[in-house]
């Protein structure tokens, strides 16, 4: 338990507890010859999922979740020689537990939710395999998580603790291999072993108490894209051991966190393009991650950050024959946190931050080649590895 405060006075109470031990899986095969319109799949494999709202009274949460089996999503689109799968969008998700625990009445929401994931492995993968096939504009969103869980409360106040703990491998994998595409390819790949997502709206206020750890052996997004041609192939790959982003408007932002990963973190994302008008690569790799923003009132922010393990990578590289732009991008970083007020709100800032950082960061951005067979107007690399990074800041908001 958290020992956050919970309310026995609730006008709604939720008392929730799950458990999966099997696998579960979840799969599509796709063959196509040829397609006018779209092809469209969506993949979704979950161990535990709950949602508890309310739009009357005050809601009071106490959850459970504990996913120890395995979690896989696979999605595979096969386009024959010749053929065309027309626009194509493909998700595939798989997670361990997801959460949400929402009240938006304007009264008090409390709540104590647990989350557990591991030993079974979270992964989901996608493939394309059509190098002498064709699609028009075409998106892959490939995502594998942990444990997730959501808060909001709209014109009250929230006190509510967060725990959440994996020992799982969590992966996304994705691999495209394409002949032609007229329109725009947007490729993402995200992995994350630990989530939380909180927002305070309306005036309302928040105290949280954040618990993640991360203890199982890595946590990898990993993307590779080949192309023969297309106008637009933006690859993008993310992934982050824990991570918490948290926003309130109105009054005050309290957050205590602490945040350990001691697992192996790796963000992948490698293309190449014959021809093309712009291909990118971004990988990004981050042990520990958080940002607070207030824009009312005052945030209070206790932020404890530890990263170990086996280390942090972050790998891009975009090559094309012939073409116009090219960009690869890799950031790795041991542990981030921001926190902000909004100066014209009268926002202030009370913030104690503590950073740990013992694992090697690595960076590496490469553009291998570069207008081989013709010409290429421009390519663009940067890499940036940091141990430690903290950003807090009062500023007016922009328009």
């Amino acid at each position: 338990m958290t020992g956050v405060a919970t309310s026995q006075t609730a006008d709604n109470q939720v008392l929730n507890g799950q458990v999966q031990l099997g696998n579960i899986t979840a799969s599509q095969p796709l063959d196509v010859t040829s397609v006018t319109d779209q092809t469209t799949a969506t993949t979704t494999a979950t161990g535990n999922a709950v949602t508890a709202a309310a739009d009357s009274g005050s809601l009071d949460v106490q959850s459970t979740q504990s996913m120890q089996g395995t979690a896989t999503a696979s999605t595979e689109l096969d386009v024959e020689s010749g053929g065309s799968a027309g626009e194509v969008a493909l998700t595939t998700a798989a997670t361990g537990n997801t959460g949400e625990a929402d009240d938006l009445a304007g009264a008090p929401l409390t709540g104590d939710l647990q989350q557990s994931t591991g030993p079974g492995a979270v992964t989901a993968s996608s493939v394309i395999n059509a190098g002498d096939g064709e699609t028009g504009d075409l998106t892959v969103d490939t995502q594998a998580i942990g444990n997730t869980q959501g808060v909001a409360v709209d014109a009250s106040t929230a006190d509510v603790g967060v725990t959440q703990t994996s020992t799982a491998s969590t992966t996304s994998n994705s691999d495209v291999t394409l002949g032609y595409t007229g329109g725009d390819g947007e490729f993402a790949a995200s992995a994350v072993s630990n989530n939380v997502t909180a927002t305070g709206l309306d005036g309302a206020s928040q105290t949280l108490t954040l618990n993640q750890s991360m203890t199982g052996g890595m946590t990898q997004a990993a993307q590779f894209v080949a192309v023969g041609q297309a106008q637009t192939a933006d690859n993008a790959a993310s992934a982050s051991a824990n991570n918490i982003s948290v926003s309130n408007d109105g009054g005050p932002l309290d957050v205590t966190a602490v945040q350990n990963n001691q697992g192996y973190v790796r963000g992948q994302a490698e293309s190449t393009a014959y021809a093309f008008g712009t291909s990118t690569a971004t990988a990004n790799g981050v042990g520990n991650s958080a940002i607070y923003g207030e824009t009312g009132g005052t945030i209070t922010l206790n932020s404890t950050q530890l990263n170990g393990g086996a280390g942090i990578e972050a790998i891009s590289s975009s090559g094309g024959s012939a073409g116009y732009d090219l960009a690869s991008t890799s950031t790795a970083m041991g542990n981030a946190v921001t926190g902000y007020a909004c100066s014209a709100c009268g926002g202030v800032m009370n913030i104690t931050s503590s950073q740990s950082n013992t694992a090697d960061v690595s960076a590496s951005a490469a553009i291998p080649y570069a207008g081989v067979a013709g010409t290429a107007r421009s390519a663009t690399s940067i890499a940036t590895a940091v141990g430690n990074s903290a950003t807090f800041y009062v500023s007016k908001p922009s328009n």
